[in-house]
């Protein structure tokens, strides 16, 4: 059985009507095209071609069958294109020129591709396709672009690209084999993968890109249940936020580029393990956490963060076990915040530069927390609640402080070494069997304190080894409990050493 209906209502229709383009200009233009085939045999389908040449353009097509293919071409003014295919095999072209424009595709079926192009000013594109192989490219350019994709099945492919200020892309998947690509030049672009509603982007092995060059941007992944997905966004210029949120998969990739100034990257409410972070800043007045802070929860996750410049800040916080942690910042006047709570971590924290701050607090058994300073008026502070724990600061320069704090049991290995003048170690331990070392090298150092609080060590069976090279050093403190023992080795001129034992 066969069945066929065509309705065409058109005054720019040039395939099909003989008609050239030339002929058509200069008027209000209208075109409606309907095909509809319904076979149990082999057929070939449906072929439409639509030429609009000026003034205001409205296409309405509409065809359901096999091999289908649809080609609107639409000039100046006021353009619309409408159409809703369904089928197997189907192909789609939209043109649109320049001024007023607008596209909404709609597909339901397999093997679609989808093309919409548009020109300068107000362009709309609005693609929604459902079933399996689709693709979707949609390219705008000027400003006032809009571009909303949804792919709903397997293997969708969605590629944005838009050029000029005021952008708008949305890449909304439900799937498997996803991927995206979003690309803005331009000011005020918003960015991808970002949901409409309140419910998430599913899917898995989904590969989303976006890529934004000028200032205000948002770069965006929100809303992604899956594993094994694939996240990059890289953002060129000032004023730009990269986050992602509400992500619940595992073996994820994310990375985050962010060149420029008072740029902010954010990351909340991601879960799962063996996930890969990389967050990477260059320039000045930059965030990671911003006034909330960035947090994973899961197992055996790796962050990476990299930070250059001066006055930038991260604030991070992981929730689970075995995690690898790495924080690198280059400049003048960062800080840095990261709090761990969990067992068998690894936080690395290093700084190059002056007046930067580093604090880590860990809340958990067997991590691991080490902090290198380079430079000068740096602040250190490490924090641990738990046992079996290490804790390393290392500070190279002048007028550094670190300050240590332990609570817990079986901490074997404490060290805090300084090289330079004029640098402080405040420390605090509160436990049994923890064992502290201490390291100065240079003029005017000393170990314990500004005031009468000194260092304090309560508990049993700690050891506490301190070793000061230079002159006008000073060791002073307490130590409280049985068996307790303590080193004190100086070297230099002026040395001083008060040590109380109860």
């Amino acid at each position: 059985m066969r069945t066929q209906t065509k309705s065409i209502i058109a005054l720019a229709i040039a395939a099909g009507l003989g008609m050239s383009s030339s002929a058509l200009a200069n008027t209000d233009n209208s075109a409606t095209v309907s095909q509809t085939i319904v076979t149990a045999g082999d057929v070939l389908g449906q072929e439409a071609f639509v030429t609009q040449t000026g003034d205001r353009h409205t296409t309405i097509l509409n065809q359901e069958g096999d091999e289908q293919t649809a080609t609107i071409v639409q000039d100046g003014y006021w353009a619309e294109a409408y159409i809703d295919s369904k089928g197997l095999g189907n192909n789609v072209e939209v043109d649109q020129a320049a001024d007023w424009h607008l596209a909404d595709i709609n597909i339901e079926g397999n093997d679609n591709e989808a093309l919409v192009e548009q020109a300068d000013f107000w362009n709309q594109a609005n693609v929604v396709i459902s079933g399996n192989d689709n693709f979707v490219d949609v390219m705008q350019d000027g400003s006032q672009n809009e571009a909303v994709v949804e792919l709903l099945g397997d293997t969708n492919s969605a590629i944005v690209i838009q050029e000029g200020s005021g952008n708008f892309s949305v890449f909304r998947v439900e799937g498997n084999d996803n991927d995206g690509d979003i690309t803005q030049y331009g000011d005020n672009n918003v960015g991808g993968m970002v949901s409409l509603d309140i419910t998430p982007n599913l899917g898995n092995n989904n590969d989303v890109e976006v890529y934004q060059e000028g200032n205000n941007n948002l770069g965006a992944i929100k809303g992604v249940a899956g594993d094994n997905n694939n996240f990059l966004v890289t953002q060129e210029g000032d004023s730009n936020t990269g986050f992602v949120y509400s992500l619940v998969g595992s073996d994820n990739e994310i990375e985050i580029n962010q060149e420029g100034n008072s740029n902010t990257a954010y990351l909340a409410l991601t879960t799962g393990d063996d996930n890969d972070v990389e967050i990477t800043q260059r320039g000045d007045n930059n965030t990671i956490g911003d006034t909330l802070v960035a947090d994973i929860q899961g197992r055996d996750n790796n962050i990476d963060l990299e930070l250059e410049g001066n006055n930038n800040g991260a604030e991070f916080q992981v929730l689970g076990n075995e995690n690898d942690i790495d924080l690198d910042q280059e400049g003048d006047t960062n800080f840095a915040t990261f709090g761990i709570y969990g067992d068998d971590n690894d936080i690395d924290m290093s700084s190059d530069g002056d007046n930067n701050e580093i604090l880590a607090f860990a809340a958990g058994d067997d991590n691991d927390i080490e902090v290198h300073q380079d430079g000068d008026t740096n602040f250190g502070y490490a924090d641990i609640l738990g046992s079996d724990n290490e804790v390393d600061i290392d500070q190279d320069g002048n007028e550094n402080e670190a300050l240590v704090t332990v609570i817990g049991f079986d901490n074997t290995d404490v060290e805090a070494t300084q090289n330079g003048d004029l640098n402080l170690i405040d420390l605090i331990i509160m436990g049994d069997e923890n064992s502290v070392m201490v390291t100065q090298t240079g003029d005017g150092n000393w170990f314990g304190g500004e005031d009468e609080s000194a260092f304090v060590v309560e508990g049993m069976d700690n050891s506490l080894m301190v070793a000061q090279n230079g002159k006008d050093n000073l060791v002073t403190g307490s130590q409280t409990g049985m068996g307790n023992s303590i080193s004190v080795t100086q070297t230099g001129d002026f040395n001083s050493a008060v040590v109380i034992q109860n």
